[in-house]
């Protein structure tokens, strides 16, 4: 009985504590957003401060990064997909493909 209850609590610590995975998580969407946010600008053409997170979403592979891109007083809504893997973290896509303004005309 004894025995039970103390890998019980042994198992509960377990469960309570955070994980690993999670403290990887929070620093991968923290690169990922300041990754997309980078990008995005320099290919709109923008100020980065023209260029708001709206959403992120985290999975196991990638992160999903929407933000929200102001030029000339119009809001255009831009998904930017970065992959995780062994190598650190890629842009794979943006959506939709950005032109800046020079490109534009």
């Amino acid at each position: 009985m004894r025995e039970f209850l103390l890998s019980a609590i042994v198992f509960g610590a377990l469960l309570a504590a955070p994980s690993v995975a999670a403290a990887d998580n929070v620093s991968d969407r923290t690169a990922s957003i300041q990754l997309c946010r980078a990008e995005v600008s320099a290919q709109a053409g923008a100020a980065a401060s023209d260029v708001r997170l709206d959403q992120v979403r985290v999975r196991p592979r990638n992160v999903r990064v929407d933000l929200d891109v102001w030029r000339d007083g119009n809001l255009q809504n831009v998904r930017c997909d970065v992959t995780r893997g062994k190598g650190g973290l890629t842009v794979a896509a943006i959506t939709p493909a950005l032109q800046t303004a020079t490109a534009a005309r």
